[in-house]
Protein backbone atom coordinates (compact mmCIF):
# COMPACT_ATOMS: atom_id res chain seq x y z
CA UNK A 1 0.00 0.00 0.00
CA UNK A 2 1.37 3.09 -1.06
CA UNK A 3 1.41 5.96 1.56
CA UNK A 4 0.84 9.65 0.98
CA UNK A 5 3.63 12.04 1.92
CA UNK A 6 3.21 13.88 5.35
CA UNK A 7 1.56 17.46 4.71
CA UNK A 8 4.60 20.33 4.08
CA UNK A 9 2.31 22.88 5.70
CA UNK A 10 -0.25 23.70 7.97
CA UNK A 11 -2.29 24.69 5.29
CA UNK A 12 -2.14 20.91 3.87
CA UNK A 13 -2.61 19.39 7.47
CA UNK A 14 -6.01 21.45 7.47
CA UNK A 15 -6.73 19.62 3.68
CA UNK A 16 -6.37 16.64 4.95
CA UNK A 17 -7.91 16.81 8.17
CA UNK A 18 -11.13 18.00 6.28
CA UNK A 19 -11.08 15.51 3.52
CA UNK A 20 -10.70 12.78 5.88
CA UNK A 21 -13.99 14.37 8.22
CA UNK A 22 -15.58 15.25 4.49
CA UNK A 23 -14.99 11.33 3.77
CA UNK A 24 -16.11 10.25 6.63
CA UNK A 25 -19.04 12.02 6.94
CA UNK A 26 -19.84 10.86 3.45
CA UNK A 27 -19.70 7.19 4.58
CA UNK A 28 -21.66 7.58 7.87
CA UNK A 29 -24.29 9.20 5.85
CA UNK A 30 -23.99 6.35 3.44
CA UNK A 31 -24.32 3.89 6.21
CA UNK A 32 -27.34 4.92 7.46
CA UNK A 33 -29.36 5.41 4.19
CA UNK A 34 -28.37 1.54 3.81
CA UNK A 35 -29.40 0.23 6.68
CA UNK A 36 -32.85 2.29 7.37
CA UNK A 37 -33.48 0.74 3.79
CA UNK A 38 -33.07 -2.71 5.07
CA UNK A 39 -34.90 -2.20 8.05
CA UNK A 40 -37.63 -1.25 5.77
CA UNK A 41 -37.52 -3.70 3.17
CA UNK A 42 -36.50 -6.41 6.37
CA UNK A 43 -37.92 -5.08 9.64
CA UNK A 44 -41.24 -7.31 9.72
CA UNK A 45 -43.35 -4.03 10.21
CA UNK A 46 -47.19 -4.43 10.79
CA UNK A 47 -49.41 -2.97 8.29
CA UNK A 48 -50.46 0.04 11.26
CA UNK A 49 -46.97 0.89 11.46
CA UNK A 50 -45.71 0.97 8.25
CA UNK A 51 -47.59 4.13 7.42
CA UNK A 52 -45.63 6.18 10.60
CA UNK A 53 -42.29 4.06 9.80
CA UNK A 54 -42.01 4.76 6.02
CA UNK A 55 -42.76 8.37 6.81
CA UNK A 56 -39.94 8.85 9.29
CA UNK A 57 -37.74 7.32 7.36
CA UNK A 58 -38.46 8.80 4.29
CA UNK A 59 -37.87 12.43 5.80
CA UNK A 60 -34.34 11.11 7.29
CA UNK A 61 -33.60 9.53 4.13
CA UNK A 62 -33.73 12.64 2.57
CA UNK A 63 -32.13 14.84 5.35
CA UNK A 64 -29.11 12.21 4.80
CA UNK A 65 -29.63 13.18 1.12
CA UNK A 66 -29.28 16.92 2.10
CA UNK A 67 -26.53 16.57 4.01
CA UNK A 68 -24.20 14.81 1.41
CA UNK A 69 -25.07 17.41 -1.20
CA UNK A 70 -24.42 20.31 1.17
CA UNK A 71 -21.16 18.46 1.77
CA UNK A 72 -20.21 18.34 -1.24
CA UNK A 73 -21.19 21.81 -3.11
CA UNK A 74 -19.17 22.79 -0.08
CA UNK A 75 -16.31 20.90 -0.80
CA UNK A 76 -16.52 22.69 -4.08
CA UNK A 77 -17.58 26.03 -3.45
CA UNK A 78 -15.30 26.81 -0.59
CA UNK A 79 -13.45 23.76 0.66
CA UNK A 80 -9.71 22.83 1.19
CA UNK A 81 -9.55 22.27 -2.36
CA UNK A 82 -10.08 25.83 -3.30
CA UNK A 83 -10.66 25.19 -7.00
CA UNK A 84 -14.04 26.72 -7.34
CA UNK A 85 -14.55 30.10 -6.60
CA UNK A 86 -18.44 31.97 -6.70
CA UNK A 87 -19.45 35.52 -5.71
CA UNK A 88 -22.84 37.63 -5.31
CA UNK A 89 -22.60 41.40 -5.36
CA UNK A 90 -24.82 44.01 -6.52
CA UNK A 91 -23.72 44.21 -10.19
CA UNK A 92 -23.99 40.02 -10.36
CA UNK A 93 -22.99 36.26 -9.53
CA UNK A 94 -19.25 34.83 -10.65
CA UNK A 95 -18.24 31.65 -10.75
CA UNK A 96 -14.29 30.86 -11.57
CA UNK A 97 -12.94 28.34 -12.03
CA UNK A 98 -8.93 27.55 -10.99
CA UNK A 99 -6.62 25.00 -12.77
CA UNK A 100 -4.03 23.47 -10.54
Amino acid sequence: MTRLPPPGTFAEGQRYIYGLLAAAAGMFCGLCATAMVALLMWGRWSAAEEHSIVTIFGWSLGGFIAAMIVVIVGLLAGGPVGRFKMSATRDGASFEAETA
